[in-house]
């Protein structure tokens, strides 16, 4: 029940409900720009690693992130990365749906545009380079693309991997056995479009 502070000849309303509604709002911001600051770049880099475009990496994240501030008592302290990737997974399973209805309804899909002849050289080399390595995670199965960006992008130990995918430990050093095997036949397969390879010009 609201009560009235009476200072003078003026009166201030005090409503416990509102101030403690006003005192979670601000929790979950709080929430909101620490999660973001210190994990943002890791979920937008796994997005992006997983064939998504710029544009619908920005939404995919946002959206994790947002999602995640909504059931914040749900992530425990020093947590937050591993949470914020169980988020990321779900978020990504339902905007490849989308993106599939998309393409049934013959629906032109964001397109990345790199004009390459107006980059020095090294870059269009980096570019290439790291268009063919998403192209080559894409052709692994999930859930080796995923421990493999783990590893050699997110530079995380197989005891985190593990942690964040919710599987033994046995479990995940194998999958990325597995994972770095499966790459390194694939890259051999198309060695020749490797634009650091050795021998290239």
């Amino acid at each position: 029940m609201a009560r009235s502070l009476y200072n003078g000849a003026s009166a201030l309303t005090f409503d416990p409900g509102r101030l403690a509604e006003e005192s979670l709002v601000n929790e979950r911001e709080q929430k909101l720009r620490s999660l973001v600051r210190e994990h943002f770049h890791f979920i937008w880099r796994l997005l992006r690693r997983m064939g998504f475009a710029p544009e619908d990496a920005d939404d995919a994240a946002q959206q994790v992130f947002m999602a995640a501030t909504q059931k914040s008592e749900r992530i425990l302290h020093g947590n937050e990365r591993t949470y914020l990737y169980g988020v990321a997974l779900r978020v990504a399973a339902n905007l490849r749906r989308k993106l599939a209805r998309r393409r049934q309804e013959g629906e032109p899909l964001p397109a990345e545009v790199v004009d390459l002849a107006a980059r020095p050289e090294h870059a269009v080399n980096i570019g290439e380079a790291c268009a063919l390595v998403d192209e080559l995670l894409r052709a692994l199965p999930e859930e080796l693309s995923r421990v493999l960006v783990l590893a050699q992008i997110e530079q995380l130990e197989v005891a985190e991997i593990a942690e964040a995918e919710g599987i033994p430990l046995g479990t995940a050093a194998s999958r990325l056995r597995r994972a770095r095997a499966l790459f390194r036949e694939q890259l051999e397969r198309v060695q020749e479009r490797n634009p650091f390879r050795e021998g290239q010009p």
